[in-house]
This record gives structure tokens, sequence and C-alpha cells, in this order.
């Protein structure tokens, strides 16, 4: 009876420090991710408009545990992502655990690495994607991509006298001239680029469709 005293006085106090969605005794706020998956961006958006940009909720809600791996913090706040990502970069370190997951993927690149091995290879970096190396390196992608796949869709429609929708038009040329700048791979002759004349139906979910499965590259995750 003691413990189960002290645990729900350690949840009583833990619980009223923290904001967003409710938090449960042990299980903490899965029962809110599980209710809300189908739906996970818009419910975790929803909790930041409601906190004002910032929130802390707790996944296990078990002492020791809950402290150690436990608490989530979910922010929105450009001075939040400053601070983390660029004024204090050093005091957020992607530690141990992340870099042996990520380790067959990402190596000891830039995404993948702390400290000193961050710096240096941030300032190497730096050097290859100035403006002018990005404008440079676009330039020809681009200008192709405009002649070739933009042009021809918008040509067609005009003869046909049909709409068409330019901010999706746009979107995909983004995707596949960001695929090219990338990878230095042309999605075309791989039939999987966005932006041709079939225009491929890639999502009914019109928020998300550009990184749904079906817009990926085949190459992309070889």
């Amino acid at each position: 009876m003691g413990i189960i005293t002290a645990y729900f006085l350690w949840f009583t106090f833990m619980a009223r420090a923290l904001r967003g969605p409710r938090v449960w005794p042990i299980v903490g706020s899965i029962p809110g991710l599980i209710d809300n998956n189908h739906r996970l961006h818009d419910w975790i958006a929803e909790n930041l408009r409601t906190c004002g940009g910032t929130y802390q909720t707790c996944i296990w809600a078990i002492p020791f545990l809950a402290c150690k791996q436990g608490l989530v913090t979910v922010t929105c706040d450009p001075r939040n992502m400053e601070h983390v990502l660029k004024t204090r970069f050093d005091n957020y370190p992607k530690g141990p655990t992340w870099r042996a997951v990520f380790h067959d993927l990402l190596g000891q690149g830039i995404f993948n690495s702390d400290g000193d091995t961050w710096l240096f290879q941030r300032k190497t970096a730096a050097r290859e994607f100035t403006p002018r190396a990005l404008r440079q390196a676009m330039a020809p992608w681009v200008s192709q991509a405009v002649k070739r796949r933009l042009c021809p869709i918008l040509k067609s429609a005009q003869l046909k006298a049909k709409p068409v929708d330019l901010q999706d038009l746009l979107l995909r040329l983004t995707f596949d001239n960001i695929c090219n700048l990338a990878f230095g791979k042309d999605p075309i002759p791989s039939h999987r680029a966005c932006l041709k004349m079939s225009l491929p139906q890639l999502s009914t979910e019109p928020r998300r469709h550009r990184f749904n499965d079906s817009s990926y590259p085949r190459w992309f995750g070889r």
C-alpha cells in the first residue's frame, strides 16, 4: 500500500509539471497516441496550439524510466528551434543510441555525429552549400525540368482548355529537383518522377502525399 501511495504522489507532482495531452498512470500519454494514430500530425499540432508552441509529455509514467527515457519535449517555437539547432547545439547531442541505430545508413556523417566531429563536418559542408554554389548546381536541373516537363504540361492544358493545379505542379517540380541535387539521379528514367505528363496520383492525402511511399523513386531506398 505504501508503494502505491508513493507512486501516486510522485505521479501527481510529475503530471502537474507537464503540459499537452493527458498523462495517465503507468501508460503515460500512450492512450492518446493510439487514439490519434490516424491523425498523429494534426493531433500534435493541436497540442502545440493549445500550449503556445511548446509542451512536454511523458510516454511511460514509471519512476526512473520516465526521467531517463519517458519525458518528451515537443516544440515549434522558432526561438527554441534556433536554440537547439544553432545557438547551443552542443547541449543537445544525439548520443550513442541514436548513432548506433543510424550508423549503417549515415555512418559518421554530419547527420550522425556530435561534438568536434560534427563541427568539422559542418564547416566543411558550409563551403559547399553557399548560395552561389547552390544556384550553380540547381540552375541546369531547374532549367531542364521547366523546359522538358513543366512547359509541356502547361502547353497541353492550354490546348485542351483544362485548368491545372499550379501549386501541385510546382511541388512536384521541387521534389524532382531535390532528388537530382541530393542524389545525382534523374527520376524520369526510372519512371518514378512526380512531374510528368501523366501526373501520377501520389496519394489521397494532399498534405502528406509528397512523402508517401508511392512518391519515392525506386532507387531512393537502395
